[in-house]
């Protein structure tokens, strides 16, 4: 145990000396002769322990302690008193945080001992308080390392098709919207963000004749796409904190009426993010364009949403979409500022201009078109 600083009050001087002569070859005493003094050396010193006696003029023992704790909370706090009034002295000890008190007239070693484990106690609670200030910054560091691998990720897929640069950040957002329209919890809100984020990362490992073909897929490839969600929550794997946002994305294909992937789940058997999801990235496919198709616009998109509600699609959460995006879908790009002024997570990838999407695309299929006429002729 280290050298501690130790308070002691007691308005006869004597007494004061005593409790010096006991405590001092083990640790530092100070002393004061009143309440008013012992709260200007709290104010000044690092103490760890306040021994005080109760019968005081102006002020009591334990109305000192009780304004102790404004100044000093953590230190350990023990009183000497006379008190035969039981209930009176539980009260009074209640009050003042009391750790123990001390019957007069006080034993030497019994006021020691008591001493000695009063500050194991002290610094028991500051390694306590320690490890939570390392447990937090750990975790801290933990959910920078797991924000900086979602953005490798995210980043990584936008590289690899730039027909779908800006899509995950784009449904994330619409899915946060949506979410906030269903009333979620904060907590349920974070983890819809980042299965948005991530609900195509498994894409990373489909092949790029897969993803940029400009034609339908055949009966193989739509085998191989169709496993992009349970890859994606191979991805995340087992990080706790991301529990519910891999459910999300694993299921992110189910079908409101059970027609779904990979599970077949149906109606609110398939989590509300996973539903939530499923309709953003719907929205955002159908008015982007993308190498097999242009966008169909906003009109088509809500007409194709609402003829598939109550099949694909949870009618809860078409409604909620249809809820802020207006009729023309104008309103869009305003609430996205609004609501989001810079990204979340800081998602971004200054090589791919989201507004520019499938210019490597195009360039790519431009340079396989001249090869192909080169050999031809």
């Amino acid at each position: 145990m280290r050298r501690h600083k130790i308070l002691v009050v007691d308005d006869e001087v004597p007494n004061l000396r005593l409790l010096r002569r006991v405590l001092s070859e083990e640790h530092d005493i100070l002393e004061a002769e009143g309440g008013a003094a012992a709260l200007k050396i709290l104010k000044d010193e690092d103490i760890s322990l306040i021994i005080t006696d109760q019968r005081m003029p102006s002020m009591t023992g334990v109305q000192l302690l009780e304004q102790s704790l404004e100044i000093n909370p953590d230190a350990i706090k023990i009183l000497l008193t006379g008190y035969t009034d039981v209930q009176a002295l539980i009260d009074a000890i209640n009050a003042g945080h009391v750790y123990k008190y001390i019957p007069k007239p006080w034993d030497a070693e019994e006021l020691k001992l008591t001493v000695r484990r009063a500050l194991e106690a002290y610094e028991l609670k500051e390694n306590n308080d320690r490890l939570v200030v390392e447990l937090s910054q750990a975790i801290t560091d933990l959910e920078s390392v797991s924000v900086g691998t979602i953005r490798a990720l995210a980043d990584a897929l936008d590289a690899k098709c730039d027909y779908t640069a800006g899509h995950s950040l784009r449904v994330s957002r619409f899915a946060v919207l949506i979410g906030r329209q269903l009333g979620l919890s904060n907590d349920h809100l974070r983890d819809v963000e980042l299965g948005g984020i991530l609900h195509d990362i498994g894409k990373i490992g489909v092949p790029e004749s897969i993803l940029w073909k400009p034609g339908s897929l055949t009966p193989e490839e739509k085998a191989i796409m169709s496993k992009h969600p349970v890859t994606s929550a191979e991805i995340i794997g087992d990080l706790k904190g991301l529990w519910r946002a891999r459910e999300y994305v694993k299921h992110h294909h189910e079908y409101y009426d059970g027609s779904g992937y990979p599970d077949g789940l149906k109606g609110d058997a398939i989590p509300i993010g996973a539903r939530i999801i499923l309709v953003s990235d719907a929205y955002d496919a159908m008015t982007t364009d993308r190498p097999y198709r242009e966008a169909i616009g906003h009109e088509r998109a809500v007409a194709e949403l609402k003829k598939m509600s109550g099949k694909q699609f949870d009618p809860a959460v078409v409604d909620a979409l249809m809820a802020f995006i207006g009729d023309d879908g104008r309103e869009i790009d305003r609430v996205l500022a609004e609501e989001f002024p810079d990204s979340f997570i800081g998602l971004t990838l200054p090589s791919v201009d989201p507004a520019q999407t499938g210019r490597q695309y195009r360039a790519e299929a431009a340079r396989r078109a001249r090869l192909a006429g080169s050999e031809a002729g």
